[in-house]
């Protein structure tokens, strides 16, 4: 059984390598898939939520391959790395878990896995801040992988080496080009790396491999955040929990776990200052939740007394003025309480 789970395994990855546009194709149909069903089944909520994280899991898996296939080595240590994917499968799974839960187990379920699954985020979260000065943490913490980026360095990679006839390539991707001298640690360039005569200076070359390949995300280093911007951090951080804690002590329909979380998101993002100093990761990030300050329209109580009549209202207009958008509105509008509840509480973290 175990070498029949391990062949399949072999199996697959190698498809993956040698097939990704196919894999990508897979990918996008899965996430198609969750649209298509939402408000269309029985079961759809649960459905969909599957079909939407199966699709989130299955790009990481299929990532996690091409990595290893280009020899993308993460720039952070072993330990840390398995911390970031843990919780970026967190991440991808909460919601799910989330509407299953309150399927099997109720309400009082439902909540009690959603604060589980929040207080293990912000542990590890507060982990990566503290012990390996995590900085900025972006959500989802490992980024999906840039594909095209990654296709066109191992062709670019494989054009150079074909045109100055080195040794030692194979598969599409580069043998080392230097070697470092053991008792002086100095850089050199191997012989079967020269080009040509006409071309050869005296730097040492840039390996155009696992160092430089993959998504932005993994060639820069955090920014060493200031005292005021950690306060920051951890402010985003524990919001989540000082969200459901005020939701339950205040009731679902009160505005003080709104007004509470609002000022928590603008507070943090206040505290952080100006981001010019920062990365282009970074800055991304806190563009990315400057944005989710729109999510509070749609967040209740604001959207159960201002939000909601006029949305459903600019639906139907839509749906009933432009031919064909009324099959997808209409099963949007059947479906959107369900999302309203699930979407706009606590996954803004």
């Amino acid at each position: 059984m175990a070498e029949l789970l391990k062949n399949v395994c072999e199996k697959y990855k190698r498809n993956v390598r040698e097939n990704p546009d196919t894999v990508g194709q897979v990918e996008t149909t899965f996430r198609l898939l969750s649209y298509v069903i939402a408000g269309r089944l029985r079961n759809a909520q649960v459905l969909s939520e599957l079909m939407y994280t199966s699709s989130n899991l299955l790009v990481f898996l299929n990532d996690a391959i091409l990595k290893q296939t280009a020899k993308i080595i993460p720039k952070v240590s072993v330990s840390q790395e398995r911390l970031g994917q843990l919780l970026t499968v967190l991440e991808y799974v909460e919601v799910f878990v989330e509407v299953a839960a309150n399927k099997l187990w109720g309400e009082a379920g439902k909540w009690i896995v959603i604060a589980t699954i929040q207080i293990c985020k912000a542990t590890l979260r507060f982990y990566l801040l503290a012990t390996y000065k995590h900085g900025i943490q972006p959500t989802p913490p490992i980024a999906p992988l840039d594909r095209q980026l990654v296709s066109k360095k191992n062709k670019d990679t494989e054009q150079e080496h074909s045109e100055h006839g080195e040794a030692g390539y194979r598969n599409g991707f580069s043998a080392p080009m230097t070697f470092t001298l053991k008792r002086s640690g100095k850089v050199m360039r191997k012989i079967s790396a020269a080009p040509p005569l006409g071309m050869r200076n005296w730097s040492v070359p840039t390996q155009s491999g696992s160092d430089s390949r993959g998504g932005k995300r993994e060639d820069l280093a955090p920014t060493p955040l200031s005292r005021q911007r950690v306060w920051a951090e951890t402010v985003h951080i524990v919001k989540p929990l000082v969200h459901l804690a005020s939701l339950y002590g205040f009731g679902l329909s009160s505005w003080k776990p709104w007004l509470i979380s609002c000022g928590m998101d603008i507070s943090s993002l206040t505290m952080m200052g100006d981001p010019s100093d920062l990365n282009q990761n970074e800055k991304s990030e806190l563009r990315r939740r400057t944005f989710m300050l729109l999510y509070y329209l749609l967040r209740s109580p604001f959207y159960d007394r201002y939000s909601q009549a006029k949305i459903i209202f600019l639906m139907k207009i839509l749906a009933d003025n432009i031919p064909g958008t009324s099959l997808l509105i209409r099963p949007l509008l059947a479906y959107l309480p369900t999302w309203q509840r699930v979407y706009f509480y606590v996954w803004s973290a």
